[in-house]
């Protein structure tokens, strides 16, 4: 229960701090994904995002909508399209990150390097149980 509580609390953080820029939490994973996987298709954005294509394909028609990100039809396989950041997607992105990241280096302050590593070998022991009962 303590895992659910404070992944929610700290959720809770950084939704207000994205609101703050107008930016949704699925807008910004989706922007942050792209920033460092420009060009990936649909299927490979939903599977990164752990949700699914069709939950993905209406975020995009929103996000292209507002100019932050386009779809193109990929070179070598006409039933793909690849996911690209406009220019005004990728501002938006940079500008809202290093908000982001100072919220989740706030919140891990005290932390030691030891501790976090412990954190991150439970947590990813955990997601592989999850991954298993799937």
């Amino acid at each position: 229960m303590q895992l659910v509580r404070t992944f929610s609390r700290v959720q809770r953080v950084i939704v207000q701090t994205l609101a703050a820029q107008d930016v949704t939490l699925p807008q910004f994973d989706l922007l942050a994904t792209l920033r460092f996987s420009d060009g990936v298709t649909q299927q490979e954005l939903a599977e990164r995002l752990l949700v699914t294509k069709g939950n993905v394909c209406g975020l995009i028609d929103r996000l292209e909508k507002l100019g932050w990100v386009e779809r193109r039809p990929d070179d070598h396989d006409g039933r793909v399209n690849r996911l690209h950041l406009t220019s005004r997607g990728r501002r938006k992105v940079e500008a809202v990150l290093p908000q982001h990241d100072a919220v989740v280096l706030r919140m891990m302050q005290g932390v030691s390097p030891d501790q976090v590593h412990a954190l991150q070998s439970v947590l990813d022991q955990v997601e592989r149980q999850a991954t298993s009962d799937e």
